[in-house]
C-alpha cells in the first residue's frame, strides 16, 4: 500500500528544508499546563544535521545560552567576558531545567523535528487556510492524532506554513483539558 500523500505545505516545506543547512530564528513560545502559563522568548541558531544554540531573551532562564550538538546533554552558561568560564552546566536533554512547563524539549523545536513529527506520527493530516500572522497569510496543516496517548497525550497539532516562503511561521498543539503550547517564528534566516 502506498504511503499517503502529504498536504501541499507539507510537501513544499518539506522540499525546502531538503536544501537548508542552517538557519536562526527568534522564537516565541507561550505553553499553558492546568492554571500555570509560561512565555519564552529566545534567539535560535539551528546547524544541520542537529546542532544549535539558544539564547534566552526572555522568560524563565533569561540570559542563559544553550548548545546542543545531538547527545544526551545540553551545554547551559551564563553571560560573556572574563568571568563566563565560572558559569557553565551540563544538563540532561530533557530535564525541567531546559523544557517548557509542558515538558517540551528544545530539541523538538528544529523545523526537521517538526517535520519529521508531522510526517511520522501516524494519524490524520489536513491542509486548509490558516491565521494571519503578523499579517502574514498562512496555509494550516493540522495533525490529529490516531492514538493521542502515544503522541504525548495530544489531541492536535497544526503548523502554520507560510506560502511566500514555504517554512513554518508558527505551530501550536492542544492536550486536553487545560495544556496547550504555541511556537512562532516571526524573524528568521536561511543559510
Amino acid at each position: 500500500m502506498p504511503a499517503p500523500s502529504l498536504p501541499p505545505a507539507l510537501e513544499s516545506f518539506a522540499r525546502v528544508w531538503n536544501g537548508v543547512t542552517a538557519y536562526s530564528a527568534k522564537v516565541s513560545v507561550f505553553a499553558v499546563k492546568g492554571a500555570d502559563a509560561q512565555n519564552i522568548v529566545f534567539n535560535y541558531t539551528f546547524r544541520k544535521p542537529s546542532s544549535f544554540t539558544v539564547h534566552v531573551v526572555d522568560g524563565p532562564n533569561a540570559g542563559v545560552t544553550l548548545t546542543w550538538d545531538s547527545g544526551p546533554n545540553v551545554f547551559a552558561s551564563r553571560g560573556g567576558g572574563l568571568f563566563a568560564g565560572l558559569f557553565k552546566r551540563t544538563i540532561p536533554l530533557h530535564d525541567p531545567l531546559v523544557t517548557t512547563i509542558r515538558g517540551s524539549s528544545i530539541d523538538q523545536l528544529s523545523y526537521g523535528a517538526i517535520l519529521a513529527h508531522a510526517e511520522q506520527t501516524p494519524g490524520t493530516l489536513t491542509q486548509s487556510p490558516g491565521e494571519s500572522i503578523a499579517g502574514t497569510a498562512t496555509e494550516a496543516v493540522s495533525l490529529v492524532p490516531s492514538d493521542p496517548a502515544s503522541d504525548a497525550g495530544l489531541s492536535r497539532e497544526v503548523i502554520e506554513i507560510s506560502p511566500a516562503t514555504q517554512l513554518q511561521y508558527a505551530s501550536w498543539v492542544t492536550k486536553a483539558p487545560r495544556s496547550s503550547a504555541k511556537l512562532t517564528f516571526p524573524k528568521f534566516s536561511l543559510r
